[in-house]
């Protein structure tokens, strides 16, 4: 059995895990993980603007979540370590499993249903 964490690992992660707590964000790292980008080649793949999105990445700089690297005229910023990115994708993967067993729940105690003409296959 692991012992359990310290209360500074508590906080030190808890203080990181903000960054995976706002949507915005999470759209900014879905975006890195492909490869490096400007701020505005993030922004427009977000679906952001670029003061918004410069906003976001100095709070995920700041907690060392991306690194900006210095490219002739532009910033250009990454996930700074690769397991970031594999953790999003474990804890997606997860999530997702869980409401598909809870959908099978619920599928599974619940009275069939007449199906509406919408949802019926052509």
């Amino acid at each position: 059995m692991k012992p359990a964490m310290s209360d500074a690992s508590c906080e030190l992660l808890g203080g990181f895990f903000t960054i995976f707590a706002h949507a915005t964000r999470m759209r900014i790292l879905c975006a890195l993980q492909q490869e490096p980008m400007s701020v505005t080649e993030i922004a427009n793949h977000a679906g952001l603007t670029v003061t918004n999105t410069s906003q976001h990445l100095r709070l995920m700089r700041d907690r060392g979540a991306v690194i900006a690297e210095k490219r002739a005229q532009n910033v250009y910023y990454r996930i700074a370590d690769p397991r970031f990115a594999q953790a999003m994708l474990l804890i997606r993967e997860a999530l997702l499993e869980q409401m598909q067993q809870e959908t099978k729940g619920v599928s599974a105690s619940a009275p069939r249903r007449k199906r509406s003409k919408v949802l019926q296959p052509a």
